[in-house]
C-alpha cells in the first residue's frame, strides 16, 4: 500500500511536471487508478483504498512535492537549486524542454516559508516509559498568491494553487536492547502532513504602510502519515494475510495514513507595523487507514478469530471521519509563536472487506485523535537561524465492541532550525 502511494504521487508528478492544472493532474490520477483496478487487476476486488488514495493522497501529497520543487528549481542559489532534484520527474522535464519558454515560466509566490530543523524530543506516553530521541524535521509553506503582502486592494478568485504547506518530522533512536519485539534501526516515528489549496476566493486591502489584511476562502485536500516504530510482526512484507494470526495480546504502535478527501480552508491574515498575524482553519471529509486504538486492549479479553482482515493481522481498519484544526503565527520583529490544536473522528468501514465471506466477528471501531502545540522561537541577530521550545500534547481513544482505550502522550522539544 505504501508503495502504491509513492506511485500515485509520482503519477501526479508526470502531469504536472508536463504543465497541466491540477485539476487534470487530479483527473489523469483517477483514470490511471481507474484503470489499473478495473483492467490490470480484472480479477480482484476493486479497493476503495487505492482508488481514493491515489486520486486525493496523489494529489495533496504530489501538489505540494511539486511546488516546493519547483520553487527550489527556479533559486538562483546553488545549493536550493540543487534541492530541486528532491523531485527528479520535474527536474528531467524542466531539462528535455529547457529550449521552450514555457520551462523558463515562473510567477513568483507572494511568500515562502522553509525551516530545516534538528533538536532533542522527549516523549511519555500512558503506559510507556518515557524516552529521548533526536529530531531533524522540515518544514514549508508556499503563498503562490503573488499580491499577499504588498501594498493595494486584491478582489479576484484564484483557480490555480494558492497555498502549499509540507512538513516531515522524524525521531531517530536506537532500539533499546530490551525492545526485542519492536523492529530494529533508528526510526523511531515518522510524521508528515501535506496540504494544498487549488481554488479560493482571495480579497485583500493593505495601505503604503503595509498595514492591512489578507483573506482566502478555499477548497482545500489534504494527507496526514504517522508510523511509530512497529512491532516485527507488524512489519514483515507479508501478501494480504500471514498465518496464523498474531499472538495474543497484541502491541501494535500507533500509525495512520489519512487522506482529508476535501474540505473549506480559510486563510487570514493581519499585517501591522513589525507584526504579523496568521490564522489558518481548516475542516475536511476523511478516509482513512487507521490504527484501531484499542485493539490490543480488546485482544487481551477477545478472540480476533474473523475480525476485518486488516484488524486482526495488521491492528488497523479502513475507516470514515471528519477532521477539523486551526492554527495561530505570530511573528513580532525576531520573536516566532505558533499555537495549534486538531481534533478528528473516524469509523471504520463495515462491510466491504475483501475477504467479507470469512469474517464472523465484523465488530466496528471507532478512533478519535486530538492534539495541541505550543512552540516559540526566537531568531538569532545577523543570522538566518532560530532557536525554539516546544509543547505538544495528544490524546488517543478508541473503541471496539465492549472494549474502550484512551492514551495521553506529552512531548517537549528544544532545537535550531535553519530558515531559507
Amino acid at each position: 500500500e505504501v508503495i502504491s502511494h509513492v506511485c500515485s504521487t509520482d503519477l501526479y508528478q508526470m502531469a504536472r511536471a508536463n504543465y497541466l492544472s491540477w485539476e487534470e493532474s487530479l483527473l489523469s490520477s483517477f483514470i490511471a487508478a481507474a484503470i489499473y483496478e478495473y483492467v490490470s487487476e480484472w480479477r480482484e476486488v476493486i479497493s476503495i483504498n487505492d482508488m481514493l488514495m491515489t486520486t486525493f493522497g496523489g494529489y495533496s501529497l504530489g501538489e505540494t512535492w511539486f511546488q516546493l520543487s519547483d520553487y527550489l528549481h527556479h533559486r538562483k542559489s546553488p545549493v536550493l537549486k540543487a534541492l530541486g532534484f528532491m523531485n527528479p520527474i520535474n527536474e528531467l522535464n524542466q531539462w528535455l524542454d529547457r529550449k521552450k519558454p514555457a520551462s523558463r515560466v515562473y510567477p513568483e509566490p507572494g511568500w515562502a516559508g522553509l525551516a530545516l530543523s534538528v533538536g532533542w524530543r522527549s516523549a511519555s506516553e500512558t503506559g510507556r516509559e518515557t524516552f529521548s530521541s533526536a529530531m531533524v524535521g522540515i518544514d514549508t509553506q508556499l503563498i503562490r498568491t503573488p499580491e499577499y503582502g504588498k501594498p493595494g486592494t486584491v478582489k479576484k478568485v484564484l483557480r490555480d494553487t494558492s497555498l502549499s504547506e509540507l512538513s516531515i518530522d522524524v525521531a531517530l533512536r536506537q532500539r533499546r536492547p530490551g525492545d526485542t519485539e519492536l523492529r530494529n534501526g533508528w526510526d523511531e516515528e515518522v510524521d508528515l502532513f501535506a496540504r494544498t489549496v487549488g481554488l479560493a476566493w482571495y480579497r485583500q486591502t493593505i495601505d503604503e504602510l503595509g498595514r492591512g489584511t489578507a483573506l482566502s476562502i478555499g477548497l482545500g485536500s489534504a494527507l496526514s502519515y504517522l508510523r511509530k516504530r512497529p512491532t516485527v510482526y507488524d512489519s514483515r512484507s507479508v501478501q494480504v494475510r500471514l498465518d496464523p494470526l498474531p499472538e495474543t495480546p497484541t502491541d501494535f504502535r500507533d500509525k495512520m495514513a489519512v487522506a482529508h478527501l476535501f474540505g473549506p480552508v480559510v486563510d487570514w491574515t493581519r499585517f501591522g507595523r513589525g507584526m504579523k498575524v496568521r490564522i489558518v482553519a481548516d475542516a475536511y471529509i476523511d478516509f482513512a487507514l487507521m490504527n484501531a486504538f484499542a485493539f490490543n486492549a480488546y485482544s487481551a479479553v477477545h478472540s480476533i478469530e474473523g475480525m476485518k482482515t486488516t484488524l486482526g493481522y495488521y491492528g488497523y481498519d479502513y475507516a470514515f471521519g471528519a477532521s477539523a484544526s486551526g492554527r495561530v503565527d505570530l511573528d513580532w520583529g525576531s520573536f516566532w509563536l505558533r499555537g495549534l490544536f486538531s481534533a478528528h473522528a473516524w469509523d471504520s468501514a463495515d462491510g466491504r472487506d475483501r475477504f467479507q465471506s470469512d469474517i464472523t466477528n465484523n465488530v466496528d471501531a471507532v478512533d478519535t485523535r486530538t492534539r495541541f502545540l505550543l512552540k516559540a522561537g526566537w531568531r538569532l541577530p545577523s543570522m538566518p537561524m532560530r532557536v525554539f521550545i516546544a509543547l505538544e500534547g495528544i490524546h488517543r481513544w478508541g473503541k471496539i465492541g465492549d472494549v474502550q482505550a484512551d492514551s495521553q502522550e506529552m512531548r517537549t522539544f528544544a532545537g535550531l532550525s535553519y530558515l531559507f
